[in-house]
């Protein structure tokens, strides 16, 4: 009857054992919760950073020994330069992806307009002085251009095929100075505009046509970007 009873303890104890049995590694799911935490531009702008820390804390134990006057080797001194410059490699990198984090987070608050692209004046056979300009949209863009000093625009004028192509090569560039000039006295930069003269347009020789007797603008419009200086 007591040999019996020895069996209940001791198959209670195996059952102890196994539950408190080692659990599983999920190596591939804690992996994948690390590089999460350090995804992104912020997160390598952090990742970079506590690097850059870590090098930083290497060079200055060193400088201490060397401020103390300890005993130091050759290793230990190009172990402090190494790690020095890791940590200003590191603090770079970091500051690149926390710039691009910015520029992530800020530029739906910086969306320049549109570009746009419009016919602005209008020309008679032989004449650079426009009879019809669009005066509000000339006033809008130069307005624009003066706001904002990292935009452009492109002025391209162009002819019909009455007249010689050399007089309408001239004539053309005479028509896109002419509208250029008007952005200029409505407050745009001339380093903010490019004049492009096309002449003569293309069709039969010697015919007339207002729809190619006319000046464009083109606007240009950058990315807006963050940290524009930190290369």
């Amino acid at each position: 009857m007591k040999k019996n009873n020895i069996y209940i303890p001791l198959a209670v104890l195996a059952l102890s054992l196994t539950a408190c049995s080692t659990p599983k590694k999920d190596v591939a799911g804690l992996s994948a919760q690390i590089d999460a935490a350090s995804k992104g531009h912020y997160g390598q702008a952090q990742l970079h950073a506590s690097m850059a820390e870590k090098d930083l804390k290497t060079a200055n134990h060193v400088l201490k020994h060397w401020q103390n006057d300890y005993y130091w080797n050759i290793d230990e001194s190009q172990k402090a330069l190494d790690a020095a410059k890791s940590a200003a490699d590191h603090m770079l990198a970091s500051e690149k992806e926390y710039c691009q984090w910015l520029t992530e987070v800020h530029a739906q608050n910086h969306h320049l307009a549109e570009p746009i692209h419009e016919t602005v004046a209008y020309f008679k056979t032989a004449s650079d002085v426009p009879f019809k300009t669009k005066d509000e949209t000339i006033r809008h863009i130069a307005q624009y251009l003066h706001m904002h000093p990292e935009a452009s625009a492109t002025v391209t004028a162009s002819t019909d095929t009455v007249g010689k192509p050399a007089y309408n090569q001239d004539l053309s560039e005479r028509r896109a100075r002419t509208v250029s000039k008007m952005l200029i006295n409505h407050g745009a930069s001339p380093s903010q505009l490019v004049v492009k003269a096309t002449g003569e347009a293309h069709g039969p020789d010697n015919t007339a046509d207002q729809s190619h007797r006319v000046a464009i603008v083109i606007t240009d419009h950058p990315k807006y970007i963050d940290c524009p200086n930190v290369k």
